[in-house]
């Protein structure tokens, strides 16, 4: 019986590649009848193959990269960024968002709720949000994670209240990107090229009007193990494969397993593959080492957050007059 890893492989990746370039340059070209693409660098997996997409079927002149680094970013997702842009030879443009958060009041909004919490904390101190694995429980309740100054860790309990005011203001850093993305796209004359997968797009993982406001989205039909398996032949640095995929926007490092999936990738796209392909109980316990149980729970998790999210795949609802 073939591994899960099997089951979602891509069995012909470089003629996957040559349709999603042909893909890109159709509707940038013809579509949209722009002269390139943008992309905005993460440091991440997502960016870089589409960035990689965008050179091959647009041309290194046609693309260009806008790195949007802040104060709470990862140090490394610049540099990875920048790496990036240079070995696909890329013009690309860096702008610090710090400033403008600083002016939406991000953070001065969070850190009054972690002082609150955390009366120690200080300009050294990290912090980030968590959930909870939910192998054995449906339910799954996010706590604070704050490293102190002398590198003491500390997991403190926050309302519902608390984790959305601290969810809302982290997603206007999405927000604040997206509309720098449109205002270098707009004045180039370029495309916004999104970077969500699949896995990310079914079950919400992405801002409304934030990285899920964009012209065009190549990657989103593709499951996350896809997208490293275009990452390989696309020979993306290594730095960036091997890495851990994180939303980058807490200032003590958060994996995407821990924010946003609490289970490792392999499960979510298992899961979200036997919807699509509506396998059995017995054909996902054979491509996984997950009992019954626990693909039960993990089903019911993943129906609740499906359902949560269907208005962030809709277009925004409207009212139909009816005047006879």
């Amino acid at each position: 019986m073939e591994s899960v890893h099997d089951a979602l492989l891509i069995k012909d990746v470089e003629n996957a590649v040559i349709k999603l370039c042909d893909f890109i340059k159709h509707e940038v070209t013809n579509r949209f009848q722009k002269s390139g693409a943008i992309v905005g660098l993460s440091g991440g997996i997502d960016s870089a193959v589409t960035a990689a997409l965008c050179t091959r079927s647009l041309g290194t002149e046609r693309t260009l990269g806008l790195i949007m680094p802040e104060k709470e970013s990862d140090p490394t997702s610049q540099i990875h960024a920048e790496k990036l842009a240079k070995q696909l030879k890329i013009k690309f443009e860096i702008v610090d968002i710090t400033p403008i958060l600083n002016a939406f009041g991000v953070y001065a909004n969070k850190e009054r709720i972690i002082r609150e919490k955390f009366p120690d904390f200080n300009a050294n101190c990290k912090y980030r949000l968590v959930v909870p694995p939910k192998f054995k429980s449906v339910i799954g309740i996010p706590f604070l994670e704050i490293l102190d100054d002398k590198d003491v860790l500390h997991k403190l309990k926050i309302s519902s209240s608390e984790f959305l005011s601290l969810t809302a203001a982290t997603s206007i850093k999405h927000r604040v990107r997206m509309t720098l993305l449109y205002f270098y796209g707009e004045k180039n004359n370029l495309c916004v090229m999104g970077t969500t997968n699949k896995s990310e797009y079914l079950q919400g993982y992405f801002v409304k009007y934030g990285d899920g406001g964009s012209d065009i989205e190549p990657l989103v039909n593709l499951y996350k193990l896809q997208i490293y398996q275009l990452g390989r032949f696309l020979k993306i640095p290594d730095e960036i494969l091997t890495k851990e995929a994180s939303p980058d926007v807490w200032s003590f490092t958060t994996t995407d397993e821990e924010f946003f999936y609490s289970v490792p990738y392999d499960v979510v796209d298992l899961l979200l593959y036997a919807r699509e392909k509506k396998l059995s109980m017995n054909e996902i316990q054979q491509l996984s080492k997950l009992s019954a149980n626990e693909i039960e729970n993990l089903l019911k998790i993943q129906n609740q957050k499906l359902a949560k999210s269907y208005h962030m795949r809709e277009m925004p609802h409207s009212w139909i007059p009816d005047f006879t």
